[in-house]
């Protein structure tokens, strides 16, 4: 796989990967609110960087680690990020699901909340080759 690091903590990493093209989040366990809020807010940087290198990058949300994420956090991303998300060009979004019961909870929720707002279409997988398979296709 091709990809190219562009940002990496303890907990998060994300990545390009050209094959498909998508930008990747990995999360990995719980994440602190502040740390959580920190790492999104990069996410939000990076794309607006990169989506105009790559005019169809979608992005990929690794979240089979992931640990609990709060209301508050999720309606945040949702109210907040979704927006500017869709004003950097993504438009899809492959959400992997989490093996962790509180962040399957976290991961349902966010994208219930997302398709209720209608910014950009988001899809759970359980199989990450089944999530990029579908960002292809688009």
């Amino acid at each position: 796989m091709s990809q190219k690091i562009l940002h990496k903590t303890d907990n998060v990493q994300m990545f390009i990967d050209e094959s498909v093209p998508c930008f990747v989040g990995v999360w990995d366990g719980f994440i602190p609110s502040k740390e959580f809020r920190i790492n999104i807010l990069k996410k939000v940087e990076l794309l607006k960087e990169y989506c105009p290198k790559y005019p169809k990058l979608h992005s990929l949300v690794d979240a089979r680690t992931m640990g609990v994420v709060s209301r508050n956090d999720l309606q945040w991303v949702t109210d907040e990020i979704n927006p500017l998300h869709l004003e950097a060009g993504i438009k899809y979004e492959a959400f992997v699901i989490s093996k962790d019961a509180f962040g399957q909870v976290a991961v349902n929720r966010y994208v219930t909340q997302t398709l209720k707002q209608g910014s950009f279409h988001v899809q759970t997988f359980d199989d990450i080759e089944k999530a990029k398979d579908w960002l292809k296709s688009l």
